[in-house]
């Protein structure tokens, strides 16, 4: 009989309990990690994307962001564009941009508005104070991306905040607009009571320029532009090591370069481009003269015929069409925002990078082989190698510059001297017009210039005054200008260029070119827009930079919109200058009907006449207006006078190898770089070259000795010989010899002739001497090369001297007396008789005589 086993009621409710609290506790214990790993959905129909880019920190106030420690608030704001970047009527506007969390924790971030005040910034100290202090209110929000999400550590999330047209019409005719951007955070309790606040330190400030009026209403302002196509700062150039020189030459003049960033950003403007001629000439230094002297019998290795050719500036085409308008510079019409993708970012690990997406290619044309590239949708094909780029050569890229070049209209290009003389650190020291005239005159050594101006001087110095100019003015005039292309005594100074703070003590808003009492004309850049130029190449800066320089434009034209006026923006030499960004700025530039784009020449052409002096002030240093303060020279006074030192001993050590003229003149053009502006931009380097030189020419004039030795010189008059050795795997010849005796025991009758010894040899050196007196002499020997530069050191010989005297002929004439007198003797001493020899007979036969037998 079965028995069944009664289970109390309470022990099923007790398992459940215990399921539920496991359950509950697995829940709490991975709801942190799935938070911070998932992004939260946001409730806007456009998603966001991350992108993996590095934390920048918040820019300060000459780009309108408030100044914030990134390491207390993480999240960075960055304005991409601002579309268009001229608001009209019925066109709207779209702010783009990104949000990045730089923190160590994930940040929600719920929205990012955009507010304004329809309040015109109508003078260039209100566009000032509202990028650095931004104290004005900003009631009216234009638009707002609604974004919603939770940002990891290095999450980037780009934003689209679109203002419609009615959200954007002021009832000005032209203004600018103060702009505000920030990102907001849900704060509060339920969610009926929250209310969005701004994150710290998310805000950034930039403008909207407005215009209603007809475009023919402006009295637009002119504007010229100045690109510097100068070499950077450094000692590579001229390394005596190819590879290190080919790098630094690339870095110089290459695809990734400035200066290809310069003429690509502003080809088909009317930007003037003030180039250094030596940019179109490497120098290739040797490091020994022994590396570029050919021995006789030695043939020189065979080397490739050049295929490049000589670069030119010789105009070969015609200037380059104008430049389409980019996005972000279209002042008609708002595009509609793309939608947000959604952000991803794990905080163990960071962003994931996002692929590239290929390009669609072209089908071939007929005839042609069809080739088919495997994508990721086929991950088991054979992955081709991916051939790396091969950089071009220094000579390709010489010819590419120089094609570029030959595009620009005549009247576009101005040549500076080569090597970019710093003419304004020289005069300040003081230096003689014509030692700098030499420089400034110096041609091209191979490539001769026949187009462009080289009437215009772009001097960096501390301060301008009067006497700086007529002195520059009578460098040109004694150097025949730029390259000497006018002859010497018939150049002339039409042109210099300053800051404009130099020219008047205020902001220029009259006549960018004036009149100097000299004659010449000054051209002051405006040291403000020039600075916003140079940060145009910083990754933050793109939108701002476009808006800032709009907005300094516009308030210029509304200081006096009724007078005649121009500006010029110089890129400074010193910028690291992006395409992309100055075609932006040229493109809006070009769309502002406040602006008329002109050259530099016509400024020069139309300069007021009324004649100015110079205040001789130090430029006015601020906010953007850096560059009107060059940095320090590394040129002193007893840096000059080793640059000439060096020069000196390349001229004596090449004066006695034959063979080196060309190795000399190589590092006689480098040595004239040394005065270069350039090296305000690198003056740790500005010794090593020179030092270089001095180790070329001193292997040379150290490389040959004289050898010591005791000489007994035992006459009144003869030769004595002195050996000298060549250390070198050269040949030497010139050399010469002098010799000083210490006293005046010994005379010198004559110099020794010129020697010429073969490599790693010695040569017997011989000179004629007349005895005095007797005793030591010693005997100073030097060799030198023929302009007198002393060769290895000083010798010693040791001369024991005795001179015959008139002892030497009472010695003959005793020796030649008792010679006589034995002969004499001898002579007279009687002889003995002789006896009488018997006859044959008598002595029988000879011996040996043959006697026949009876």
């Amino acid at each position: 009989m079965s028995r069944s086993r009664v289970v109390p009621s309470w022990h099923g409710s007790l398992s459940l309990l215990l399921s539920y609290a496991v359950t509950l506790a697995l829940v709490l214990l991975l709801a942190p990690a799935s938070v911070a790993s998932t992004p939260t959905l946001s409730t806007s129909t456009t998603p966001t994307t991350t992108a993996p880019t590095t934390p920048t920190s918040s820019t300060t106030g000459d780009t309108g962001a408030a100044t914030v420690d990134t390491d207390v608030v993480p999240v960075q704001v960055a304005l991409q564009a601002v579309t268009p970047a001229i608001a009209t009527p019925g066109s709207g506007a779209l702010l783009t941009g990104t949000i990045s969390n730089a923190g160590p924790e994930p940040v929600r971030v719920g929205s990012v508005r955009v507010s304004t005040a329809f309040r015109g910034l109508d003078t260039r100290s209100a566009v000032e104070d509202w990028a650095t202090t931004g104290s004005l209110e900003t009631p009216r929000v234009i638009a707002q991306d609604d974004i919603d999400a939770l940002l990891a550590p290095g999450a980037v999330v780009n934003f689209y905040a679109p203002a419609p047209a009615d959200a954007v019409n002021p009832e000005f005719d032209f203004a600018t607009l103060p702009v505000r951007i920030e990102v907001t955070q849900e704060a509060g309790g339920p969610a009926a009571d929250r209310t969005a606040q701004t994150l710290p330190g998310s805000e950034l400030r930039t403008f909207l320029p407005w215009h209603a009026m007809d475009v023919t209403g402006f009295n637009p302002v002119d504007i010229a532009w100045l690109a510097p196509v100068t070499l950077p700062g450094g000692a590579d150039q001229v390394d005596p090591d190819e590879a290190t020189r080919a790098a630094a030459w690339a870095e110089a003049i290459g695809p990734q370069s400035r200066n290809a960033a310069l003429l690509d950003g502003l080809a088909g403007t009317s930007a003037t481009f003030v180039v250094d001629p030596a940019v179109l000439e490497p120098l290739d230094p040797v490091a020994s003269l022994t590396e570029a002297v050919v021995q006789p019998g030695e043939e020189p290795e065979p080397t490739e015929p050049d295929q490049t050719g000589q670069p030119t500036a010789q105009p070969t085409a015609e200037p380059a069409p104008q430049p389409t308008a980019e996005p972000g510079t279209d002042a008609t019409s708002a595009p509609s925002p793309p939608p947000h993708p959604e952000p991803t970012a794990d905080p163990g690990v960071g962003p994931t990078p996002t692929a590239d997406v290929p390009a669609t290619e072209a089908p071939p044309a007929d005839g042609e082989d069809t080739t088919t590239t495997d994508g990721p949708e086929d991950p088991d094909s054979p992955q081709q190698p991916v051939e790396p780029t091969t950089p071009p050569t220094t000579q390709e890229a010489v010819q590419a510059l120089g094609e570029q070049l030959a595009t620009i209209p005549e009247e576009q290009l101005w040549w500076l001297p080569v090597g970019d003389t710093d003419t304004g650190a020289l005069l300040e020291l003081g230096q003689e017009v014509s030692s700098i005239a030499e420089l400034v005159g110096r041609p091209l050594a191979q490539t001769p210039v026949v187009r462009g101006r080289t009437d215009l001087a772009w001097p960096l110095a501390t301060a301008y005054d009067d006497d700086l100019i007529d002195r520059l003015k009578r460098v040109w005039t004694h150097a025949g200008g730029a390259l000497g292309t006018r002859g010497v005594g018939h150049g002339t100074l039409t042109g210099a260029v300053l800051p404009s703070g130099a020219i008047t003590d205020a902001v220029q808003t009259g006549s960018a070119a004036r009149t100097h009492t000299s004659g010449t004309v000054l051209l002051g850049y405006d040291e403000r827009l020039s600075g916003i130029v140079a940060s145009a190449g910083a990754p933050d800066q793109d939108g701002r930079t476009v808006q800032r320089f709009l907005a300094e434009t516009l308030a210029t034209y509304q200081e006096q919109p009724a007078e005649d006026r121009s500006v010029v923006v110089a890129v400074p030499r010193t910028a690291t200058v992006d395409a992309t960004a100055l075609r932006r700025l040229v493109g809006a530039s070009d769309t502002a009907p406040w602006l008329a784009p002109t050259t530099a020449s016509r400024l020069l052409d139309s300069a007021d006449p009324a004649p100015v002096e110079l205040p001789g002030a130090a430029p006015a240093d601020g906010e953007l207006t850096a560059y009107s303060i060059p940095a320090p020279s590394p040129l002193t006074a007893d840096g000059v006078a080793r640059v000439e030192e060096a020069r000196a001993d390349l001229d004596a050590a090449s004066s006695i190898v034959p063979g080196s003229d060309e190795a000399r003149d190589t590092w006689l053009q480098a040595l004239d770089r040394q005065y270069s502006a350039r090296w305000r931009q690198g003056p740790d380097a500005w010794g090593e070259p020179v030092e270089q030189a001095f180790a070329v020419s001193r292997e040379i004039l150290d490389g040959l000795t004289i050898n010591p030795t005791t000489i007994n010189f035992f006459a009144d008059e003869g030769v004595i010989l002195i050996t000298v050795t060549n250390e070198l795997p050269l040949q030497i010849e010139d050399l010469r010899m002098t010799v000083r005796p210490g006293n005046a025991r010994l005379r010198i009758l004559a110099q020794p002739e010129p020697i010429t010894i073969g490599p790693e040899s010695r040569a017997t050196v011989q000179f004629r001497a007349k005895a005095i007196a007797s005793g030591q002499v010693p005997l100073h020997t030097s060799l030198s090369t023929p302009d007198g530069t002393p060769v290895g050191e000083a010798a010693e010989t040791e001369v024991r001297v005795r001179p015959t005297g008139v002892w030497i002929y009472w010695l003959l004439g005793g020796v030649a007396g008792v010679i006589l007198v034995l002969g004499l003797v001898r002579a007279l001493r009687p002889r003995p008789a002789q006896q009488p020899s018997p006859s044959p007979e008598q002595n029988g036969p000879a011996p040996g005589s043959d006697v026949e037998s009876p």
